[in-house]
């Protein structure tokens, strides 16, 4: 599975082919959304079946969804975190589906 992860939504590409996406819904003024566990653990629900996850985010530190998820799941989903297989940056807001893709491709076993 690839997540595409900001602190607004995550994308969980199951195939790369169709995906899920978990939203937070924004009662809030600014930019960063405040941290809801709940998000997180929605978004590790879905991983769930998962063999091996890439996770993609941006920004660094707290600020990259990517790494607050990666703690996350150290935390409360310990075996799901030992399945992911790497964390790139990207610039999210033009990342398309593709370079996602291509991303994963590089991280992932190639399906024999």
């Amino acid at each position: 599975m690839v997540v595409v992860i900001d602190h607004h939504a995550a994308h969980v590409f199951q195939d790369l082919g169709g995906h899920l996406v978990h939203r937070k819904e924004a009662h809030y003024r600014g930019d960063r959304v405040p941290e809801d566990p709940s998000f997180y653990e929605e978004v590790a629900k879905a991983l769930a079946p998962a063999a091996e996850i890439v996770l993609i985010g941006h920004g660094t530190g707290k600020s990259n969804a990517a790494q607050v998820l990666t703690d996350y799941l150290e935390k409360h989903h310990p075996a799901t975190s030992r399945l992911v297989t790497a964390t790139e940056t990207a610039d999210l807001s033009s990342l398309t589906e593709a370079e996602a893709e291509g991303i994963a491709k590089r991280h992932m076993t190639p399906v024999s």
